[in-house]
């Protein structure tokens, strides 16, 4: 990259920079027996009409061969609270290592596999691919298709389950502690000891 300016010094721009809004994502692809996926961070709404985004992975993926054979891959949406799959993906696995084999999950248009855990996906079709003088290359996707991924539904207990199921601990408590109460305490005497009153 041609420039005259230096770039600064990451710690110094570090409380700064964070002030731009990050979350994780698992960027995933797929081409014919290969799939992978791997935590991204840096993903980015880049045009409305069509819909585009921008993501920027880490250079020396083994995912950066299959989206550029595939052209195709797609952004996952993940919960807060899911350090599962954050935890299997944070390092994208070896190239040949299938991690999807025993995770559930679904085929978003494209050929992208997409976990159920997931609150949702993005399949987006490759535009343009920058390998910018970075740590980081860029992949831009014209969007094809978005879905929501149905959650297994958890019931809720009824209203006051909780606080009646205590109070019944408490009732049964309070039972066994008087039937303790009215037992006469020390040994059993033998009944065959007992003097027959005459």
């Amino acid at each position: 990259m041609q420039t005259d300016r230096p770039a600064a010094n990451r710690e110094t721009v570090e409380h700064v920079l964070n002030l731009v809004p990050a979350s994780s994502f698992l960027l995933t692809s797929a081409h014919g027996e290969l799939r992978s996926g791997v935590i991204v961070k840096c993903v980015q709404q880049v045009a409305m009409h069509p819909p585009m985004l921008l993501v920027a992975m880490e250079k020396g993926q083994p995912l950066s061969p299959i989206i550029r054979d595939s052209r195709n891959f797609s952004i996952c949406v993940l919960a807060k609270d899911d350090r599962i799959t954050r935890k299997i993906f944070a390092v994208a696995p070896d190239q040949g290592v299938d991690a999807f084999l025993t995770i559930p999950h679904l085929v978003a248009p494209g050929g992208s596999p997409v976990p159920l855990r997931a609150l949702g996906y993005i399949a987006c079709e490759l535009i343009r691919h920058l390998d910018i003088d970075a740590d980081y290359e860029v992949y831009i996707g014209m969007v094809h298709d978005a879905e929501l991924v149905a959650q297994p539904k958890i019931k809720a207990p009824r209203p006051g389950l909780a606080r009646a199921h205590l109070n019944g601990r408490a009732r049964s408590a309070k039972n066994d502690a008087a039937s303790n109460k009215s037992r006469p305490s020390g040994r059993p005497r033998d009944p065959s000891k007992l003097r027959r009153s005459s």
